[in-house]
């Protein structure tokens, strides 16, 4: 099961996070068309803050800081893969969105907001001065 990077004609996020975090080799190499595309810093940089609370520093105080300094991606690129030592495997934990509760009231008074053609927030100022 042993695939190369290489192997694949185009490479996503993921294998290029696998190239640049978990199976280094000697030499960064350069990236392909497609891998310039699959390659954005924003992306890595969200991963490895969750990554770990030592990434989150790492990450804000050297990569989001000093971006601006790098001309293209390949740049980019070679600061992470030299700069970043090797990680272990390992799953993160994204925080999920909470889902609002609705209930009947907020239903109605966003009908009758929409009926009065104003906003449910303005409406409900008027219900807390009639109070």
């Amino acid at each position: 099961m042993g695939r190369d990077i290489e192997n694949f004609g185009v490479m996503n996020f993921f294998q290029t996070q696998n190239k640049l975090f978990f199976s280094k080799k000697d030499d960064a190499g350069v990236l392909d068309l497609e891998g310039e595309q699959s390659f954005v810093p924003f992306l890595f940089n969200r991963w490895l803050s969750f990554y770990g609370k030592d990434t989150v520093n790492f990450t804000n105080e050297t990569l989001n800081k000093f971006h601006s300094l790098f001309e293209s991606k390949q740049e980019m690129y070679k600061l992470y893969y030299y700069l970043i030592p090797r990680l272990k495997f390992k799953r993160i934990q994204y925080i999920k969105k909470k889902k609002k509760v609705v209930n009947e009231e907020t239903d109605n008074l966003a009908l009758i907001a929409s009926n009065n053609q104003i906003s449910v927030r303005e409406l409900q100022q008027y219900l807390n001065d009639l109070t």
